[in-house]
């Protein structure tokens, strides 16, 4: 899966076309590297879960077409965060908090508890 694919989700929510604003393009890959930083906690639970290594920080994608760096427990979370982000440039706000809310509620379905010890 590549960023675009999340992209391409979050516009269908919004019943927008990927050929219709370009601009949005631009926009899209900014709030989606703001997205990897809000959920960058949530990711590496996933991976201490799955016994992978965690990020030591959020990664940054530089276009539609790079590989998504997250796993993909976080697709729908994602899909949801970025078109509420979208709408809400658009000043499209209560549709915006419809998503964002949804977006909230996925991420803490995705993330597992994982046990850490406290220093």
């Amino acid at each position: 899966m590549i960023v675009k694919d999340i992209y391409e989700n979050a516009l269908a929510m919004n019943l927008a076309r990927t050929d219709e604003d370009t601009e949005l393009e631009y926009f899209a890959v900014k709030l989606f590297n703001v997205l990897l930083a809000e959920t960058r906690e949530h990711n590496n639970c996933i991976r201490i879960k799955k016994g992978l290594e965690p990020f030591a920080q959020a990664p940054i994608v530089l276009s539609l077409y790079d590989a998504m760096p997250y796993e993909k427990e976080l697709y729908a979370p994602l899909s949801y965060g970025l078109a509420s982000k979208l709408l809400a440039a658009q000043e499209e706000t209560t549709l915006a908090a419809l998503y964002n809310n949804q977006y909230v509620t996925l991420l803490d379905m995705a993330t597992p508890y994982v046990a850490v010890e406290v220093v």
